[in-house]
């Protein structure tokens, strides 16, 4: 007597029919880039001294709250003592579950309450990026790897994946132009704070002064950024 396993076990056609289910494919790309924060932290938990694991954790999630960002975050972590490599890593790792998550459930979430209003403000913020430089829109990959690198208040990972929605450039490029400006950027901030922290240990003078001209410029940059978003403002039709 010979037993008919094609019943009680799924064969490949099963398996091929059940990873093209719709309603699966839509939770794991709902579930997936969520998985990733708390995977972050789990991570973290496991290498990391109990105090320092707390301390990391407040800045993670400082990080999320405006007008917080890599800029502050990184150097301030850096300071603290954990290795450059290492913030440099949490903050991509943030941002790509952060433009994932975007990419993936766009319209999903904006029907949800406090998730909605946020996308619905960086929409609002795009939007203004894309009427306001109209480079964006000729340099369209380019222009977001630039939109998501310079950290100015409003751009970064959540705001580059709706920028790249509204110039209607494919998903997987979208994603790839984000993860290339926010691993670019917090690399070069990551790098640019651990050789001043250490010039300053070697020599507080030295140290004092090149972080000045670094504000300087940075200042001038955004200064110099806003006033030609005001001119080209006054410059669209209402």
């Amino acid at each position: 007597m010979t037993v008919d396993h094609t019943t009680s076990a799924p064969g490949p056609a099963r398996w091929k029919a059940l990873l093209q289910n719709p309603c699966l494919i839509s939770l794991i790309k709902f579930i997936l880039p969520l998985a990733v924060i708390p995977a972050i932290f789990a991570a973290l938990y496991l290498t990391e001294p109990y105090q320092q694991f707390l301390i990391l954790s407040g800045l993670i999630a400082a990080y999320f709250v405006p007008p917080a960002g890599k800029e502050t975050i990184i150097p301030i972590a850096i300071l603290m003592g954990y290795p450059w490599w290492l913030i440099m890593l949490v903050i991509f790792l943030l941002d790509v579950a952060v433009s994932l998550f975007v990419v993936w459930n766009f319209d999903l979430a904006l029907k949800i309450p406090l998730v909605g209003r946020l996308l619905e403000s960086g929409m609002a913020v795009a939007r203004n990026y894309t009427e306001t430089q109209p480079w964006l829109r000729r340099l369209s990959t380019v222009g977001l790897i630039l939109f998501v690198f310079f950290p100015l208040q409003g751009t970064g990972a959540m705001n580059g994946s709706i920028l790249g929605r509204l110039l209607g450039l494919e998903k997987s490029r979208v994603f790839s132009c984000v993860c290339i400006g926010s691993f670019t950027s917090s690399l070069v901030i990551a790098l640019g704070a651990d050789v001043l922290i250490d010039v300053y240990r070697q020599d507080p003078a030295l140290g004092i002064g090149l972080l000045v001209l670094v504000v300087v410029a940075v200042l001038a940059g955004v200064v110099g950024w806003r006033m030609r978003d005001r001119r080209l403002r006054g410059r669209v039709p209402r």
